[in-house]
């Protein structure tokens, strides 16, 4: 870690964060460095809910989160206003440590939409049921991909 990071250490960051199995780190401005504190925390196995929502992950964060082998128990993600880009959706796509995931937000990222078509066809991520991409703009898998606008 360099001087930049915030953190010394995961528990800095789980602090008051969590709530039994979920952990809530909405809007703490997380960089992909300092969240390599929580991919290297076995406690991380714990975890099935994680709200990453508004940190700075970005596509490198992305890469590393799905790196992740203590993300194993994770049914639920947000990561919406991460500056993910559609090459982090494929890096999601190919997660091999998500296979519990059921519902993933992407909303407010920089995603154009060739990301999708890796993350429909997934076969890695075989209990994503839902996720949404855009305000108004959710994808369910019933008997293949369908979207439903939200009104």
């Amino acid at each position: 870690m360099n001087e930049n990071c915030r953190f010394e250490n995961v528990d800095e960051i789980f602090a008051g964060r969590l709530r039994g199995n979920q952990l809530m780190l909405s809007g703490k401005g997380l960089s992909a460095e300092e969240a390599q504190l929580l991919w290297q925390a076995p406690r991380m196995q714990e975890i099935s809910w994680l709200d990453l929502d508004d940190n700075n992950l970005g596509d490198q964060g992305v890469q590393e989160l799905v790196e992740c082998a203590f993300l194993e128990n994770v049914q639920y993600l947000n990561l919406n206003q991460n500056s993910v880009s559609d090459e982090g959706l494929k890096a999601l796509a190919s997660a091999k440590h998500l296979g519990k995931l059921k519902r993933l937000h992407l909303k407010e990222n920089l995603i154009n939409g060739e990301g999708l078509i890796f993350l429909f066809n997934s076969e890695t991520l075989v209990n994503l049921a839902t996720f949404q991409v855009h305000e108004g703009w959710t994808c369910k898998k019933r008997e293949g991909w369908r979207y439903k606008p939200q009104t």
